[in-house]
């Protein structure tokens, strides 16, 4: 089987266009969807839409889902989150937000877990940077490899006996190691590296693959700005920040 795992899209459809057309090139069987459908960027439904037409075997809520399918100030979010969350909820239908907010935190699939954030309080969306937060999510992981989201910065963290972090192209997956593994984001990456970031898990030849796909970001940008969100979420990103 061969996955595809996105994350943190955030309502950015040429993202995620250029995303999924390069999977489909790859002969992707399945999608794992990690969160964060939607927020910063202005096409919220056309993505929500997108995610819920591809071939998922998982999916599991963002902390922007999370806020999206409420009402009320968003707790914990910076202005310019908070002010594109308000906007966020007027363009997504009744049906979208619901959907939304009926996600899971968790999911385990094929011997595989997805999680937002992080396993030992996935609803309290901490993040996973370092050996010590790796740590406190390997202790509540059952599976051998758990694919997460959030900080926006891919990286794989690898348990045998101790903690290891790093940056990654390739993965093998090896027995008596357990992996947990950040595959950056589709629609606002924030490790200096503009281009659109995602996985691919093939289970048989058990190798996760990080790829980095060029997208249309003039255009991205320039419908932030014509909708009127934070001017900072049209910059950033150009230069992956």
């Amino acid at each position: 089987m061969k996955y595809a795992v996105i994350s943190d899209i955030h309502a950015n459809l040429e993202a995620l266009d250029a995303v999924i057309a390069s999977c489909k090139k790859m002969d992707v069987d399945k999608y794992l969807c990690i969160g964060d459908i939607v927020g910063y960027n202005a096409n919220p439904a056309e993505c929500v839409e997108s995610v819920r037409n591809l071939p998922l075997a998982g999916v599991v809520m963002g902390n922007h889902d999370e806020q999206a399918s409420k009402a009320g100030s968003p707790n914990g979010f910076h202005l310019a989150a908070a002010l594109s969350m308000k906007w966020t909820r007027m363009m997504l239908t009744v049906e979208q937000r619901r959907w939304l907010g009926n996600l899971n935190f968790v999911e385990h699939i094929d011997g595989i877990t997805i999680v937002h954030s992080s396993l030992d309080a996935p609803q309290k969306w901490k993040y996973v940077f370092d050996r010590r937060t790796a740590q406190a999510s390997f202790d509540h992981q059952m599976s051998q490899v758990c694919f997460m989201g959030h900080s926006h910065v891919p990286v794989v963290f690898e348990k045998n006996g101790i903690v290891r972090g790093s940056s990654y192209k390739d993965v093998q997956i090896r027995d008596d190691y357990q992996y947990l593994i950040n595959v950056g984001s589709v629609g606002q990456p924030r490790d200096g590296n503009w281009l659109a970031s995602f996985a691919i898990y093939d289970t048989e030849s058990r190798v996760v693959r990080l790829h980095r796909v060029p997208y249309d970001v003039k255009t991205a940008q320039s419908k932030i700005l014509v909708a009127g969100l934070p001017g900072r979420n049209a910059f950033r990103l150009q230069n992956g920040k």
